[in-house]
């Protein structure tokens, strides 16, 4: 198995516009981080469990904000806040994807009752 450096590149690529913002704190940047780092975990951590994961993408949106810490010289967020904060958001993240999952399950099966309904005329 070689590597998949399409998929390092995109890493690289998904992380960097993130570092210079979150020095600034704005919640945007924060959310695009968080987001950001859900994905990139989805598509390289593939052989644990959700929590495992949870976990894996609240420690790298707290990496990032200690190098935007270190970049400003400053302690920007109490981290316990923090790893609180990601968690909500990932945990709504997550809710919502599994609404969106459950959504086309239900227009799906609407679909196929029209059809259905429309071949017994």
């Amino acid at each position: 198995m070689g590597i998949n450096w399409s998929k390092i590149t995109g890493l690289f690529t998904s992380i960097a516009p993130i570092l210079a913002p979150v020095a600034g704190g704005p919640v945007g940047a924060i959310l695009k981080a968080i987001s950001s780092s859900v994905v990139i975990i989805e598509n390289f951590v593939t052989n644990k469990g959700s929590q495992e994961k949870r976990q894996r993408a609240i420690d790298m949106v707290g990496s990032l904000l200690t190098v935007g810490e270190e970049a400003a010289a400053k302690d920007l967020a109490s981290d316990p806040l923090v790893a609180s904060a990601v968690g909500s958001v990932i945990d709504a993240e997550v809710a919502l994807r599994n609404a969106h999952a459950h959504l086309a399950v239900l227009v799906e099966d609407i679909q196929q009752k029209r059809k259905a309904s429309e071949s017994e005329t």
